[in-house]
Formats: C-alpha cells, structure tokens, sequence
C-alpha cells in the first residue's frame, strides 16, 4: 500500500565515489552518518515556456539536480577524512588541508512514512565545508547542529545509456533489505504494457498501463443505456471471460459486454 504521508529522516549514509571519464560512477561501502537532523534539497532548472496560438504551446523544465543543506547533530570526522580532504597528523590532530579537493559521493536515507518506509540514494553529490560556531552555555544547554550545503547532479549509467540523479526503494523491492550496505544503480526499465476497455457503446472506462507480469486492476463497471453490463471478456467475439488474476505480458484489449435490458 502505498503511504500517504512521510516523516522521520534517518539511517543517512554516505559512499565516496569514483567518477569515470564517461561520466559513470563506482562507489565504496556506505559509511553511517549519526545524529541526523534535517534534509532539505531543492531541484535546480529553469522551466521555459514557448507561447503559440495564445497559450503555453509548449513546456520545458532542464533538471540540473538538487541543491540544499544536511543538518546534524555532529559531522563525522570519517566524513571530514573521506570527502572534504582533512588528514590526521602524528600527533593525532584533526587538520583541514586547504589544498585538497572535496571528494564526490552518493548520499543514502531514509524517510519513514503512514505504511513504510522509502530508501533514497543521491548518486553525485558534493559538500562545502561547514562554518564554525558555537555559543556559551546558558541557564539550559541547547546542543548545537552542524550543518553542510550540497549539491546533487548526475551520473551516467552505460547500460542503459541515460543520466540519473536519484533513485528510491520501498519495502516490497528486492534491493531494500540490503539498500545500505552497497550503493545501487540501475540495471534496466521495468516493461510496461497498456491496457485498454473495448466498452462496445458504453460509457468510457480509462485505459491501465500495467508493469509486466503484474495484474490489470477490474475498473467499476460502465453503463449502457437500456443495457445490463455482462462482464469482461478476453477477445472480441465475448467467448472467453476476461480473468483479472491473468498477468499482463503484452498490450491487451478487454471487452466489454453487453446484455439488453427485458
């Protein structure tokens, strides 16, 4: 089922990543990342609008990623050592190196949700280092977040010759349980078939666009006038009743029924 509403940021990972020549990326295991606080990501891309006939003829958003901010409790030093180019010295000193390059690196998390929750991976993202602040302890201690700016853009996956800036796994999906342990990318397209309602005369019932191997939804019935509907069939004679547990494995006309009213 799916949810109706999300909530609760958690399990936030991260993976440094290596991006090819081609664009294309490998990754090394996801390290936790603690204390997670808030994600707020904002999409980057100007919508254009050309006009013509005196309406909005035609419309185009450029997706150029996400931008935004990653508030927690603390930022990890492995996160500091892996991605923004500190060093540990012998004397066992943390030491922002300010000659070396910010690593990229696939951001992992999870929102709860009413039903369950949804698993998140950014596959390209870069960080700016944090500023420095704190306060004097008052009357009550208020902890202070750290927070970083990112950026998310894309890779390139050569099997399937597209960008990707993100992708998401619920609890039915066969990647879910082990979402965090690897970086996943995508490996093809799910098939998809239309499905469409032959009402013979009746009133219009939508066509379905179903996944492969799953099954067409039964719609609510159509009506005719001075007609009694007599269910769904497979071909067009209405000699096979239609059974709706058949799985879908190619574009498929349903056919409506008809039986005149006495």
């Amino acid at each position: 089922m799916a949810n109706k509403v999300k909530y609760g940021l958690r399990n936030v990972h991260y993976a440094v990543a290596k991006i090819g020549d081609d664009g294309s990326a490998t990754y090394e295991t996801p390290v936790r990342w603690p204390g997670a606080v808030n994600l707020s990501l904002d999409a980057e891309g100007d919508v254009t609008k050309f006009r013509a006939d005196n309406i909005d003829y035609w419309v185009g958003q450029a997706n150029n990623g996400y931008s935004g901010d990653f508030e927690s409790a603390l930022i990890p030093e492995s996160f500091k050592l892996d991605v923004l180019g500190y060093f540990v010295d012998t004397s066992g000193m943390l030491v922002e190196d300010a000659g070396a390059p910010t690593k990229p690196f696939a951001l992992l998390f999870q929102f709860e949700g009413d039903e369950h929750a949804t698993r998140h991976v950014m596959y390209n993202c870069t960080a700016s280092r944090p500023s420095v602040s704190g306060a004097t302890t008052e009357e009550t201690i208020e902890p202070q977040t750290e927070t970083v700016s990112l950026t998310a853009s894309t890779i390139y996956i050569p099997a399937l010759q597209v960008d990707v800036t993100k992708a998401s796994a619920k609890k039915d999906d066969s990647v879910y349980e082990t979402f965090f342990n690897q970086v996943v990318q995508p490996t093809g397209q799910q098939q998809t078939f239309t499905v469409t309602f032959e009402v013979n005369g009746g009133s219009v019932v939508p066509s379905q666009t179903v996944i492969s191997g799953q099954t067409a939804t039964e719609p609510t019935a159509p009506v005719k006038e001075n007609n009694d509907f007599g269910g769904w069939y497979a071909d067009a004679e209405l000699t096979q009743v239609f059974d709706f547990a058949t799985p879908i494995t190619a574009v498929t006309t349903i056919y409506a029924k008809w039986t005149p009213t006495a």
